[in-house]
């Protein structure tokens, strides 16, 4: 699945722009824990990173570490590098392997630290086992992967009605746009598949109902393009198969908005250290 409906850079980097407190990009407080666990590694590390996210490659950037790039996209590889302190398509302490996630057992070497905003979202619950697996054994013996998912949002928020939603938007039970785009996508969460993305809650609310009912979102406008689908789990079911191949260090949340309850940040630590 494509994470954008263009290839254009140019154009990715420019719709990438808009998501800026939305679920889809990390917060500040979020950005602060990245930059603290990448600090803790040593500074030589063999770093990991799934994915392009320009903030964290920018933090690896300051710190001026090395860090090699698995995603199977590289226009999304290169558009990203246009949004890191860098501006480079790829920096010099970047490597960018072309690689889907689920087959890491094609690297040639292990790695001291991982981190994936978002990324296990982006594929389904069914290979959500494979990717940890492999993402272990991808891992020296002492090796740390920082997951960051969104998780299944409580059954209180999935069962809403769209004019529940916009009826606690103008009462100010949701006081800003960045909560009720989240809200938006938990009203068309499907339970059969822990799933919701952009495009599905476009397609479940309807164009003319969102350009008629939010015109301050510009729900359209900002999402459009995006067609990034989330795979979403319970959080019971997540930690129980995460401890099958990891310890649980650490769990951070962030706090800036209602959304982030849903959305941890988590420090796994490989079994068997």
């Amino acid at each position: 699945m494509s994470y954008m409906l263009t290839e254009d850079e140019e154009d990715i980097a420019q719709e990438w722009q808009k998501y800026k407190g939305y679920t889809i990009r990390p917060l500040p407080s979020t950005l602060e824990f990245y930059d603290y666990v990448i600090k803790c590694a040593k500074r030589d590390a063999k770093n990991l990173l799934f994915g392009a996210t320009p903030e964290i490659r920018s933090i690896f950037q300051r710190l001026e570490r090395k860090v090699v790039m698995v995603d199977n996209s590289l226009s999304m590889v290169r558009a990203m590098g246009r949004l890191t302190i860098q501006q480079q398509a790829v920096s010099s302490n970047e490597t960018f392997i072309p690689l889907d996630w689920l087959n890491l057992g094609f690297l040639d070497e292990t790695f001291d630290f991982a981190i994936g905003d978002d990324a296990i979202n982006m594929i389904g619950w069914d290979y959500f086992d494979a990717f940890l697996r492999n993402t272990a054994a991808a891992l020296n013996p002492q090796g740390i992967f920082v997951c960051h998912l969104l998780l299944k949002p409580d059954d209180s928020l999935i069962d809403k009605t769209v004019d529940e939603v916009f009826t606690d938007y103008t009462r100010g039970l949701i006081n800003n746009r960045h909560d009720l785009a989240s809200m938006l996508n938990f009203i068309c969460y499907d339970k059969s598949t822990w799933s919701m993305g952009w495009q599905q809650t476009i397609n479940r609310i309807g164009r003319e109902k969102l350009l008629a009912m939010a015109a301050e979102l510009d729900f359209i406008g900002t999402f459009g393009k995006c067609n990034s689908r989330f795979c979403c789990p319970p959080r019971v079911e997540f930690e129980t198969l995460v401890r099958r191949y990891f310890e649980i260090s650490d769990c951070f949340f962030p706090q800036e908005y209602a959304y982030c309850a849903f959305e941890p940040v988590y420090v796994l630590a490989k079994n068997g250290r």
